[in-house]
């Protein structure tokens, strides 16, 4: 299923409302961006056709440690090609935005791949 990236970038922004108003206050210094598919800042996954998300920088606790000095934003990067090729509705688009988004942004709050698979199989 593919669709237009303002349609896109719609979903993601819709899905980032939906996350519960308590973990939207927890984020600091974060930019989330919508790419075609997985470029140079992907580093080894660049090309990648399985790579749906990215969350480049420091975890938030890092971010608010009074020893961390100056950093640049953390960065979520949405896949869309990677995330549509996955999808036949626009119902299963949403869900893995959704899903997508709120992996990476589990990564901001400092946890890694495997806290995910061990504590939310479903996201990871």
């Amino acid at each position: 299923m593919k669709v237009a990236r303002r349609e896109f970038e719609h979903l993601a922004e819709k899905a980032l409302k939906e996350i519960p108003k308590r973990f939207l206050n927890l984020i600091v210094d974060l930019e989330i961006s919508v790419r075609s598919v997985p470029g140079l800042e992907a580093g080894r996954w660049k090309g990648s056709k399985t790579l749906l998300g990215l969350y480049r920088g420091l975890s938030r606790a890092d971010m608010t440690s009074p020893y961390s000095g100056s950093h640049p934003p953390a960065r979520i990067v949405l896949y869309q090609r990677n995330i549509e090729a996955l999808c036949n509705t626009s119902q299963d688009l949403a869900r893995q935005i959704r899903t997508t988004l709120r992996h990476e942004l589990a990564h901001h709050f400092g946890f890694s791949d495997a806290d995910l698979r061990q504590k939310w199989p479903e996201g990871a």
